[in-house]
């Protein structure tokens, strides 16, 4: 093996080897995204070997104990591979029963390069010996950029024979993550990992100087809404209100729903669009808060060459990119020393009606479609501006973040996108019920449902009514939409097998009303039932498998090749 021909996958295969050859042969997978060559190098370990057990499950907390209680039985180690963030915090209770009971565990966790922690990256936590004193050893493993890197971590995994409790093997995978990816990885993209904090070296009353001039002499202002609570966005929609800048809202700015009639709120979709791209050009960029969802917007903003600013209340780098310059001041200030009558876009009809183009488009196939998009927006436009949403991560938060049409009303929304997990999603929904909403709407997956079924007993405690919407397509459908889809292990070790839930019997344990849509005929029929019932309900909206991603992926096609 060369040097030159260690990617991501081929570095996954020469640990698994290591695995293999120290005499493991069971192996616990939990899908995930980040953890995707240590799944497909498993994989094609598998087709090889007929020793090799692979078994899966969708719930980290779960499999985790399976594999300490294999393991346990067969006094032999097990490994588990999670991906990153609260996927590997998941395994934290079997690893504490592994080290009390002395059963060996081999805790392979995917996890993201350094760069992207502590810069507001998606799923980007501090994982590295997370375990500390319940493991024997930990180890931080990055891509080996030489034989004799790679040899020495061999040489560490080969330690496991001799292992008699849990031991972590943290692997950081850079993208691409997928064999047939072919994309540069983000360090390339980026150009230069180790760019300076900029705001580090030069005072925030120097920078808020220096933001006024930019605007005065900009001609195409964009304004970016990140992750913003109700409190803030309050205080921000007076001054934005008299910008004329365009404006791109995160669907966690508060102003996805409603927003200002210069707001491109299909802006995700729309930079699918050539024609669009080639007429969006803004010299300056203001962003207030982070955590931006969409992946698109982030890497346009990555690579636009316009000076870009973010602003933030809190001394934190929300920043991936590495490029904005960084104004750590309150939104209050910010609004008394900056006037928005230094921004402007002049001639923004022509991106406007680009963007109208595409809205149309967009409009008329969600409304004829069946898939998890169209579901999110037909959910969206029923809500009323006393309610509080709250979106699970994965799939469902995407759906709306992209395809949510502007509607006229201004629903408080919520969503855990610090880590990005998709455990505890119902237990916090139903927190927001001890505010001022009038009822909670919760739209997420199947798969963060079944993570969080207990918290369904919380149900007895909350203070307002739970409607509990679930995009039911048998887990995992999320991978389809990336490469994962591609590969031969994705039906195996990404997307869940089919007719695992039976959320019928789930709400008849807790009592709780059940409706169920197939089409958009049934879903209209029931959705005003279900939302203007003072009692708790579910809804199961349920998606043929991969059928719905598969329409998404057409729609976006489409929208590609749009002439506007």
């Amino acid at each position: 093996m060369h040097t030159s021909s260690i990617n991501n996958v081929v570095w996954a295969r020469a640990l698994l080897d290591t695995l293999r050859a120290s005499g493991v042969t069971d192996f616990c997978v939990a899908p995930g995204s980040r953890s995707a060559p240590l799944a497909i190098a498993l994989n094609e370990l598998a087709q090889c070997d007929a020793q090799i057990a692979i078994h899966t499950h969708f719930d980290e907390r779960g499999l985790g104990f399976f594999a300490m209680s294999l393991s346990r039985s067969r006094g032999e180690p097990v490994a588990v591979i999670t991906t990153s963030g609260t996927a590997v915090a998941n395994l934290y209770p079997a690893v504490i029963e592994a080290w009390e009971s002395c059963v060996p565990l081999v805790l392979l966790t995917a996890d993201r390069p350094d760069y992207l922690i502590h810069c507001g990256a998606n799923q980007a936590i501090e994982q590295q010996h997370l375990f500390q004193k319940h493991t024997m050893y930990s180890h931080n493993f990055t891509l080996p950029t030489s034989q004799e890197m790679l040899r020495h971590q061999q040489h560490t995994v080969a330690g496991v024979k001799s292992v008699f409790r849990p031991i972590h093997l943290n692997c950081q995978f850079d993208e691409p993550l997928y064999p047939e990816n072919g994309h540069p990885g983000a360090t390339d993209a980026l150009g230069n990992t180790a760019r300076a904090d900029i705001s580090s070296v030069t005072s925030q009353d120097d920078l808020v100087q220096q933001l006024k001039q930019h605007l005065k002499s900009s001609q195409r202002t964009l304004f970016v809404l990140g992750g913003l609570l109700p409190r803030q966005a309050a205080m921000l929609a007076p001054w934005l209100g008299r910008a004329d800048g365009l404006v791109f809202a995160d669907i966690n700015s508060q102003f996805r729903f409603g927003g200002f009639d210069n707001q491109l709120h299909l802006l995700d979709v729309s930079l699918l669009n050539p024609q669009f791209i080639a007429a969006f050009n803004p010299d300056c960029i203001v962003q207030f808060g982070g955590r931006l969802v969409s992946k698109r917007v982030n890497q346009f903003l990555a690579c636009a060459s316009a000076r870009y600013w973010l602003v933030n209340e809190r001394d934190i780098n929300l920043d991936p990119s590495r490029r904005a310059y960084r104004l750590t001041l309150s939104l209050a200030d910010f609004c008394k020393q900056v006037s928005p009558a230094l921004s402007r876009w002049e001639a923004k009809s022509v991106v406007l009606q680009n963007h109208e183009s595409i809205a149309e488009d967009v409009r008329t196939n969600l409304s004829v479609q069946w898939h998890e998009a169209s579901i999110a927006s037909t959910v969206a436009s029923e809500l009323t501006t006393q309610d509080a949403l709250f979106v699970g991560n994965s799939l469902a938060i995407r759906m709306l973040d992209s395809w949510l049409p502007q509607l006229d009303i201004q629903p408080a929304v919520f969503s855990n996108r610090g880590a990005s997990g998709i455990d505890g999603l119902l237990a916090s929904a139903v927190a927001l019920s001890h505010g001022t909403c009038r009822q909670v709407v919760v739209l997420l997956g199947d798969t963060s449902l079944l993570h969080d079924l207990n918290s369904l007993g919380l149900l007895s405690k909350a203070r307002k009514p739970i409607k509990i919407v679930v995009l039911n397509n048998d887990g995992g459908r999320i991978f389809g939409m990336l490469p994962a889809g591609e590969q031969t292990a994705y039906e195996s070790l990404f997307a869940m097998p089919p007719g695992q839930s039976d959320f019928l019997n789930v709400a008849r344990q807790f009592s709780l009303a059940y409706f169920c849509a197939t089409e958009h005929g049934s879903l209209r029929a029931v959705l005003g039932t279900v939302l203007s019932s003072p009692e708790h309900a579910l809804l199961e909206c349920k998606i043929d498998g991969d059928a719905g991603v598969e329409r998404i992926k057409l729609l976006m096609t489409r929208l590609q090749c749009l002439k506007i």
